[in-house]
């Protein structure tokens, strides 16, 4: 016998883990950390350094969770994907160049910007379509009608150049 699958509502957990609810937090971590790793991991490069990043998303989710509430723009992943990528470039920034570190950043996102930029056009309307707009790899591959696998690789190959920019 199959067990169904269990659908959680964004605005249901939303809501206790405004109120503080252990048990919700517990379910948000997880059901959402291996994802979340895996985004940070691609980032960092460095499976430590995305540990620690990831421990300090989930404070921030849970310090922050009313403005997830408040926004009401996206579903509740889509919002904690978007911390996850904020956190991890910080990480990368700051590991590959303390002196310029959160500056950079904070600069209209120019670092990512000018990445960005010197992608092919595919490489960035990927990179545009699932890191500024938060779309699964599978709805990137629908739009622009390729296989998911593809998308995937040119994700890893957009990562690995990303290292790269930042050492550079």
């Amino acid at each position: 016998m199959q067990q169904a699958a269990v659908h959680i509502d964004d605005y249901l957990i939303t809501e206790r883990l405004i109120a503080g609810d252990h048990h919700a937090q517990e379910w948000v971590y997880d059901h959402y950390s291996p994802a979340l790793y895996s985004i940070i991991l691609q980032v960092v490069g460095d499976t430590h350094k995305a540990e620690d990043v990831l421990t300090r998303l989930f404070v921030q989710i849970f310090k922050t969770i009313r403005t997830y509430r408040d926004s009401g723009n996206t579903t509740l992943f889509g919002w904690m994907m978007r911390i996850a990528r904020e956190m991890a470039v910080l990480e990368a920034v700051d590991t590959n160049d303390s002196d310029m570190g959160n500056e950079v950043v904070k600069a209209d996102g120019s670092l990512i910007q000018r990445f960005s930029n010197r992608l092919p056009a595919q490489g960035r309307t990927i990179f545009h379509l699932c890191y500024y707009k938060g779309l699964p790899k599978e709805a990137v591959a629908r739009i622009l009608g390729i296989q998911t696998e593809e998308v995937t690789t040119q994700l890893r190959e957009i990562m690995v150049q990303f290292r790269k920019f930042l050492g550079e």
